[in-house]
């Protein structure tokens, strides 16, 4: 997305060049290179994404009460293409070991525990992203009948939609919300449009990197961070145009 900001820039500063648009020409060409340097020396991701999950660095202890649930919001799968066997992405990881360990912080209170794994085929490979996150934790010694798949989402929207259900049908008292940081505040507010309050936990956290030079990583990270910002707008768009769901209570779907 940045990159993309960037291009139309410069073809603004040709376009203008063209026409002989002198101060357009200069206006787009400074805007273009602040941009650049902005961004590339970790300006402007370091603010965005401290904005998104500052408030979720610290990862505070859980009240655990007698009925439990903890909600692992999925993150893609990957092609290993040697074998043809999927695996969890790059980022999903984290997730999937922060579910286990609050599993078994959960345990160790004698209470009910149960981790529900949000995600179905996004991209199309013919396996959802529970089936395969549920192998990773089944691995890490998470018992099977403690595990409920949520095998139809698609979206963080519609984990959040389709998850209030099966917590809904579980009656937990106390809802863990796992995912990354970056994710984590747009996760959250859908969460709540439908009924859910959650105690959230990030897994991952990322930051953006000072440098006097430009690096490629700070313009990942900022198209990261946009994303979840395109997300959270288009949420508080979609209610003022009453186009969101107007589920409000766990089930009402």
């Amino acid at each position: 997305m940045s990159f993309l900001v960037l291009l139309l820039l410069l073809l603004f500063s040709f376009l203008a060049k063209a026409f002989k648009w002198r101060k357009s020409l200069y206006i787009s060409l400074s805007i273009l290179v602040t941009l650049f340097l902005f961004i590339g020396t970790g300006v402007v991701p370091n603010y965005l994404l401290g904005n998104l999950q500052a408030q979720y660095q610290e990862k505070k202890e859980v009240h655990w009460s007698y009925n439990n649930a903890i909600v692992l919001l999925g993150s893609g799968t990957q092609l290993i293409q040697e074998d043809g066997s999927f695996e969890p992405t790059f980022f999903s990881y984290g997730r999937i070991h922060e579910a286990a360990t609050q599993y078994y912080l959960c345990v160790e209170k004698d209470s009910i525990c149960k981790i529900i794994i949000s995600g179905g085929d996004a991209q199309g490979n013919g396996v959802t992203e529970a089936e395969i996150y549920q192998k990773e934790l089944l691995r890490l010694n998470v018992p099977k009948q403690d595990i409920i798949l949520e095998a139809d989402s698609v979206n963080t929207w519609k984990n959040a939609q389709f998850t209030s259900v099966l917590l809904n049908q579980q009656q937990a008292e106390t809802i863990v919300l796992v995912s990354s940081g970056l994710h984590m505040q747009r996760s959250q507010l859908y969460f709540k449009h439908f009924g859910i309050q959650t105690v959230p936990v990030r897994a991952d956290y990322m930051d953006a990197r000072m440098s006097a030079m430009p690096l490629w990583y700070n313009f990942a990270v900022t198209d990261f961070a946009l994303h979840e910002y395109a997300g959270i707008l288009r949420y508080y768009i979609y209610n003022f145009m009453n186009w969101n769901a107007t589920q409000e209570q766990p089930g009402d779907v």
